[in-house]
């Protein structure tokens, strides 16, 4: 870790340990760690849940297990284009940032099947 990232980490530690609810620290930050924070951000306000990926590549059977997915099913979005890839010698390698657009998708498709579902279900009169 740079001495100018380390000395950010405690000026954030150091006002976070304080009593205020509003944490106001100015931090200067490597442009791939200010990409990491923004992509936090942005995941914390759109989602509410928070995952912070340990690395930027996971291997298929990694990825899978994280997408609650079986290693055969995770290959088959990976060819049919569903799923971001990038090919590591003869190895397939899943950046953080395509599982996270990809869960993203699959959240969305099934609120659209659910709407339709209900959609349905008022239509043949089975909801009140």
């Amino acid at each position: 870790m740079s001495e100018v990232l380390a000395d950010d980490v405690r000026l954030l530690r150091e006002a976070l340990a304080g009593p205020d609810d509003a944490v106001n620290v100015t931090l200067t930050l490597p442009r791939d760690s200010a990409q990491k924070v923004l992509a936090l951000l942005g995941a914390e306000r759109t989602t509410g849940a928070v995952v912070v990926p340990a690395k930027e590549l996971f291997t298929t059977t990694e990825a899978a297990n994280l997408l609650g997915l079986s290693r055969g099913m995770l290959m088959k979005h990976v060819n049919a284009g569903d799923l971001a890839h990038v090919m590591v010698g003869t190895h397939h390698r899943i950046p953080a940032r395509a599982l996270a657009e990809f869960e993203r998708a699959r959240r969305e498709k099934r609120a659209e099947a659910a709407a339709a579902l209900a959609s349905f279900s008022n239509e043949v009169g089975l909801v009140d």
